[in-house]
């Protein structure tokens, strides 16, 4: 099992990552308006664009694996406006259908990132939707050419990673199992549900 200090570096690993592509694409277009003005508005755009993608992602991160403001509650639909600005650069839809009263910090988190971690199933499109009732998040990833995402065995059961692409994962089993739930999996046909339960 990773200690607490392998978690924060296999994490730190993981966010550089998803951010380093939209800020790498920021300095490409840069460099591109330096070399040639007639593409300064296909640099622009391009900046607008990588832009917009840098800030979702650190805002969802900020709440998602942070803690953001301190407070003991979260509002769901700001954490699915949120999610829904991440799956704006995805090929899958969200539809977050987790509204009302602001619900405990750690259970909305953990909705946030299991509906991110689903996007592993759809890679050719497809709906991840977001249900949240009774103290149950269930989230459905559907798509016609549904795989099953990476290290769900660590979502389901835990266990050990020593690749940062699984520390999403890690996390979700860990938030879990802090809230006395585990996420059960279950597929069929062009469908995989990953719903929380009592351990």
């Amino acid at each position: 099992m990773p200690t607490e200090l392998d978690l924060a570096s296999l994490l730190a690993s993981r966010l550089c990552h998803d951010v380093v592509g939209p800020v790498g694409a920021i300095q490409n277009g840069l460099e591109l308006m330096a070399e040639d003005d007639a593409m300064t508005d296909m640099a622009l755009d391009l900046i607008k664009k990588s832009a917009a993608q840098a800030t979702a992602k650190l805002q969802y991160a900020r709440i998602a694996y942070g803690a953001a403001g301190g407070a003991d509650v979260i509002d769901p639909g700001e954490a699915g406006r949120l999610t829904a600005l991440v799956f704006a650069g995805e090929r899958a839809s969200l539809d977050w259908q987790w509204q009302g009263a602001a619900e405990p910090r750690t259970t909305v988190k953990l909705g946030m990132l299991l509906a991110t971690y689903a996007l592993g199933a759809v890679p050719r499109g497809g709906t991840i939707t977001v249900r949240y009732e009774d103290g149950v998040i269930e989230v459905a990833a559907e798509g016609p050419q549904l795989r099953t995402p990476q290290f769900l065995d660590v979502v389901t059961e835990g266990g050990e990673i020593a690749d940062a692409r699984g520390v999403q994962a890690l996390i979700i089993d860990r938030l879990a199992a802090s809230i006395g739930t585990r996420v059960e999996a279950s597929a069929d046909e062009g469908r995989l549900t990953l719903r929380t339960t009592a351990r």
